[in-house]
């Protein structure tokens, strides 16, 4: 008799006469009773927060290569092409305050959406 011929007459409440019947009887009755442990309320929150802390800690690795990457590249391609000077950017000079506005408006704007988004991300 295979073993799921086996499980199947075992389920079915029918006696089993092979050694391997008695074994499944007592694993049926084991699995039927509930654990004899309780996991606290709030234990799947604190696991949910490690994960997203391991995500962000991540994400923040990736970015931190990303710019690494990118500051290589550009020295890379100032030196192959010789080319150190910044004229592109000179209309930038007569605008001091423009730049620093922009600056100052992005990171506010960063910290605003970290703050809203962590109170919704925390809501839903």
């Amino acid at each position: 008799m295979t073993d799921e011929e086996l499980q199947h007459q075992i389920e079915a409440g029918q006696p089993s006469n092979q050694e391997d019947g008695d074994v499944y009887q007592r694993l049926f009755q084991a699995l039927k009773q509930e654990p004899a442990f309780h996991v606290s309320l709030p234990f799947a929150d604190r696991v949910l927060a490690r994960i997203e802390k391991k995500e962000e800690q991540r994400d923040f690795r990736w970015l931190a290569i990303g710019i690494a990457l990118t500051v290589i590249a550009l020295i890379v391609s100032l030196i192959l092409t010789q080319a150190f000077t910044t004229g592109v950017f000179s209309f930038i000079s007569g605008y001091p305050g423009l730049v620093v506005f922009g600056i100052s408006f992005i990171l506010i704007l960063h910290a605003l959406d970290r703050k809203y988004l962590k109170k919704y991300k925390e809501a839903s």
